[in-house]
């Protein structure tokens, strides 16, 4: 998957890797990417949503916590580079959606694959969080961002 297959359909944005990513050797220690792929799924809700964290969290009573992740490191990125960061849906459900994402670095070099499954969910019995629906609005923004061979439920 290149930047150009993508293009079409992912949300992408820019990323310059700085010191607090890095361990000594201006590498960037692995579990900085997990806090860059939340700060995209924020940046996604937000600006391709339609619906930011503070707004989903604070005035809704709603979130979208990570059910699974899977990811792939293929090389290091250093200190001052800048990442392309993409992400696109491959499935939505009912509540859950499958995002994938790739991190790459100069001349389109993937850096970073991963899946995640997030699950909508709202304050439930208890104040537990439980399942919701994916809101009509962002049910129908995220489509927009649906991968070639994505799978989602509802369309025919």
């Amino acid at each position: 998957m290149t930047e150009a297959d993508v293009a079409a359909h992912a949300f992408v944005k820019p990323l310059l890797v700085r010191f607090k990513h890095c361990d000594p050797a201006g590498i960037v220690f692995y579990p900085r990417y997990f806090e860059m792929m939340n700060d995209l799924v924020e940046d996604w809700c937000a600006e391709g949503l339609g619906l930011s964290f503070g707004e989903m969290h604070l005035r809704d009573g709603m979130g979208v916590p990570t059910a699974n992740i899977e990811c792939r490191f293929s090389a290091p990125s250093f200190l001052g580079e800048t990442l392309s960061r993409s992400l696109e849906v491959s499935r939505l459900g009912r509540s859950s959606m499958t995002l994938r994402i790739r991190f790459a670095g100069a001349n389109d070099e993937t850096r970073l694959q991963a899946t995640l499954v997030l699950v909508w969910v709202a304050k439930g019995e208890g104040g537990r969080p439980a399942p919701i629906a994916v809101p009509d609005a962002q049910r129908k923004a995220i489509v927009r961002f649906a991968a070639p061979d994505s799978v989602i439920e509802g369309v025919s």
